[in-house]
């Protein structure tokens, strides 16, 4: 099980999740059917094991860049519009992707504990699979070309604020190198026209914009000011004020908000608010960039309900599923994830320092 999650978590940090999951599904359900023999001709707690698998697996992996998913974007567009704080990809990479490697083994023992699965050996499923994938052939000239303008542009995501930069003089932000290679898709080949008219979710797109824009309306009409003050003061009354008590509970209503609504609108409503709680907190702007990559992270954390992030649509379309399977692998792993966040947060983050921000 672990050579199906550990792949696809890896992934999910660098390809879009709800685009990962949509490609792993189907893998999920080869190795579902590739297992079953005459002796076990179904066995239900392996596919749900398999394909909310997928799904957890994505929702851990995307916190691992900036390109995992729109939140991540979304909070470092507002770290730099509202403070002037600038993340790179890399950086970004460094401090957020350590969360990832620790929920990877996480989730497959929390797997292995809530389903208990007739056939527990997939190897020979991944040797059919395997030879399925023989039977294709050598790769194409446009999956060849899809492949190197995509390490291209991850390369571009990495460099862009620093070597590329120096080279350069002009800062070539994820989202300009990301239309870069929409283009360079185009010009080579690999897609047409029709392809990004028909087959992108353009109603996607606009759900982050209206969410993004009602963050930033938020925070120009000091709405996020008057609420990232409320929660402050209220903290205070408890004599909670430090820090690590701020992150947690920013964290902890934006995880709880990400399970309610989809993830991206999520970090894109709660950011504003979060990332003033730092400022009044009376540390001026040194816990920001902790917090916008708390916040992003809980953001991710969707994983209670059908509804909190398209992973989960996808995978409980295949009918595998039932609601219920969700909070059965979904309460334990939030439970833990938001822990390991917090320790990350206490103790891996100060070691590193975040342009000259102390530990606390």
């Amino acid at each position: 099980m672990f050579r199906v999650i550990g792949p696809t978590a890896a992934a999910a940090g660098f390809i879009s999740d709800h685009a990962l999951a949509a490609m792993f599904l189907p893998i999920a359900i080869a190795l579902y059917n590739n297992s079953l023999s005459d002796s076990i001709p179904r066995d239900p707690e392996l596919a749900k094991m398999l394909v909310i698998g997928i799904a957890m697996a994505c929702n851990i992996g995307g916190f691992g860049s900036p390109s995992g998913g729109a939140r991540n974007v979304i909070m470092l567009t507002y770290m730099e519009d509202m403070f002037g704080l600038s993340v790179g990809y890399g950086e970004w990479i460094i401090y957020a992707f350590p969360f990832v490697l620790v929920m990877m083994p996480v989730l497959w023992v929390l797997l292995n504990l809530r389903f208990k699965p007739r056939i527990r050996d997939l190897s020979p499923a991944l040797e059919t699979l395997k030879r399925d994938i023989a039977r294709l052939g050598p790769w194409n000239r446009n999956q060849i070309v899809a492949v190197a303008i995509f390490l291209v542009m991850l390369l571009g995501w990495i460099t862009e604020s620093n070597l590329l930069l120096r080279l350069t003089g002009i800062r070539l932000v994820i989202g300009v190198l990301a239309v870069a290679g929409a283009v360079a898709y185009l010009l080579f080949g690999v897609v047409n026209w029709r392809d990004y008219q028909t087959k992108v979710d353009w109603g996607v797109v606009w759900l982050y914009a209206g969410a993004i824009i009602f963050g930033k309306v938020l925070d120009q009409t000091g709405a996020a000011y008057w609420m990232a003050r409320s929660v402050v003061e209220g903290m205070a009354s408890l004599g909670l004020s430090g820090g690590q008590a701020l992150l947690a509970v920013g964290g902890a209503v934006t995880a709880g908000m990400t399970n309610l609504m989809a993830d991206g609108p999520a970090a894109a409503s709660v950011g504003p608010i979060t990332l003033n709680m730092a400022v009044i907190s009376g540390a001026g702007t040194t816990l920001v960039p902790y917090m916008g990559l708390i916040t992003s992270a809980a953001s991710s954390m969707a994983y209670l309900l059908v509804i909190g992030t398209p992973p989960n649509a996808i995978v409980y379309a295949s009918g595998f599923l039932e609601p219920k399977d969700f909070l059965r692998i979904g309460i334990p792993c939030f439970i833990l994830a938001f822990l390991v966040l917090m320790f990350i947060s206490m103790v891996y983050w100060p070691l590193l320092g975040f342009q000259g921000m102390p530990a606390y």
